[in-house]
């Protein structure tokens, strides 16, 4: 029989779920209710998974040989006016209960988060976002938090947050009961592919170009006939790109957290997505149900790469127009709107013409003039804009695809491009205030061009940022004429696409 006093008793266990790209705090309140019916009614507007739980719970508690309630339950998900999802809310509503029934002290909730999902056998189940959740946890100034030991590696990347990553309910309770949390597994870190730009034969322009990009972060447009090495350089400028700082290496590992619905492995190095043409926009974007980061979101502080540009949807690639300014993505839903950070560097590849040859020494181009204008107009002149740097690929000569030396290495261009990011002070091109020139020469080229080409003032500020890049490389700050003409010649191919 429980006593009056016992009925009176509530709790309160502070746990997480998830809201697109970051975590919410859910204050969960239990006490009992009237009736025998030894139910747990959940008010606070539980998904599915949610309301399947309490299921999950008197199964385990029945498992594990713990008290089940004789009483019946509220259990109230605050805000209440947050819809929540998944299953890592079992944990907390199991230790609430526990709590509720005595059969843990009150004290065990103070000062720690909890999540997890339970298996019927009593098992801890991996949570999605469990990153997240550790990071809110830290921001909230909360000491520790207590998750499934699978998400335990993730959630130790959080400095100043004792992780407590028990493998079973029995191992959670011990903790509880104040016993000693079992270490979290070591960070698994996938080591990037090799790739070297040595294997990229000739290309001196495009190879050129490349580092440009790298330094400054600009995006790239490559066009060139079919096996010219366009995949090739794109495929290599992540190694040309400094490793990920601490925030990035979190927010980053989160998101690839998010889209894995699972423990997420460490990423230290800039990501490369390059998704195919047949990609859906959820995919590109985000969505789902529930939403997570697309293709887009997923290349984050790293490169989003399009082969074959034309052949993408063109809804799909007017849907990247916004976040490329923003570096945003921001998915409406009913009653809510999502953010996934994308603050990414594109890098594009296309052929000339339909069948590639337009241009090539040896291969005629068969298109007519129709199909080309057609082709060409996939590509609208707001997307194109975007881009900061265009070059084309020729064909390589024979000499130097046989037998002719091997080009530049990785590592000493890395080593350049770290050099300029440095005095540039680790800004994005495209972020940097695009002053005039101090150089009078530099600054007279420049406004003869912006008169003559009819620049605008987004096309004046690319050049001087791609100018200040070009000057960070040579180890000056100042911009000259010579870089300036250099930083011309990738825009004005860029506008000759387009009028194409």
């Amino acid at each position: 029989m429980i006593s009056a006093a016992a009925l009176q008793r509530s709790c309160h266990v502070r746990t997480y779920c998830l809201h697109g790209a970051r975590a919410v705090a859910v204050d969960l309140e239990l006490q009992y209710t009237g009736g025998l019916m030894q139910r747990v009614i959940m008010t606070g507007l539980p998904g599915g998974a949610v309301r399947e739980g309490r299921d999950r719970i008197r199964a385990c508690l029945e498992r594990c040989g713990l008290p089940v309630p004789r009483r019946s339950i509220l259990a109230h998900f605050a805000p209440a006016d947050l819809h929540k999802e998944g299953g890592g809310l079992d944990l907390p509503l199991l230790v609430g209960i526990l709590v509720l029934e005595g059969s843990l002290p009150a004290e065990a909730l103070a000062g720690r988060a909890i999540l997890g999902e339970l298996g019927l056998d009593g098992t801890l189940r991996p949570v999605r976002g469990a990153l997240l959740s550790a990071m809110a946890a830290r921001r909230a100034g909360l000491p520790r938090l207590m998750l499934p030991r699978e998400n335990g590696a993730e959630a130790a990347l959080v400095e100043g947050l004792l992780v407590e990553a028990p493998a079973t309910v029995d191992e959670a309770l011990a903790v509880l009961r104040g016993g000693h949390a079992p270490p979290p597994p070591p960070a698994v870190t996938p080591a990037p592919e090799p790739l070297d730009l040595r294997d990229v034969r000739g290309q001196a322009a495009a190879r050129r170009a490349l580092e440009i990009a790298a330094a400054g972060r600009h995006n790239l447009l490559l066009s060139g006939p079919p096996g010219t090495g366009k995949t090739m350089l794109a495929q290599r400028l992540p190694g040309l790109l400094p490793p990920l700082s601490d925030e990035q290496c979190l927010d980053v590992t989160a998101l690839h957290g998010l889209a894995a619905a699972g423990p997420a492995t460490v990423i230290r190095h800039p990501p490369f997505r390059a998704p195919h043409h047949t990609v859906s926009r959820a995919g590109l974007i985000g969505g789902g149900t529930p939403v997570v980061p697309g293709e887009a979101s997923l290349a984050h502080a790293g490169v989003l790469f399009l082969d074959e540009m034309p052949e993408f949807r063109r809804e799909l690639l007017e849907a990247l127009r916004q976040p490329i300014e923003e570096r945003l993505i921001r998915l409406a839903r009913i009653g809510a709107t999502v953010a996934f950070p994308a603050d990414f560097q594109l890098v594009g590849a296309m052929n000339p013409c339909p069948c590639g040859y337009q241009g090539h020494p040896r291969r005629g181009c068969k298109c007519t003039a129709h199909e080309l204008q057609l082709y060409r107009r996939r590509l609208s002149g707001p997307l194109l804009d975007r881009f900061v740097l265009f070059i084309e690929v020729p064909v390589p000569a024979a000499e130097e695809l046989i037998g002719g030396p091997p080009g530049e290495a990785t590592a000493p261009v890395a080593a350049r491009v770290a050099a300029a990011v440095a005095r540039l002070g680790g800004r994005r091109g495209a972020r940097r205030a695009a002053t005039a020139p101090g150089d009078p020469r530099a600054r007279e080229r420049l406004r003869r061009a912006a008169s003559r080409f009819g620049l605008s003032g987004r096309g004046v500020a690319r050049v001087t940022s791609v100018a200040l890049t070009i000057a960070a490389l040579a180890g000056r700050d100042a911009i000259g004429a010579a870089d300036v003409d250099e930083a011309l010649s990738y825009r004005l191919g860029l506008m000759a696409l387009n009028d194409r």
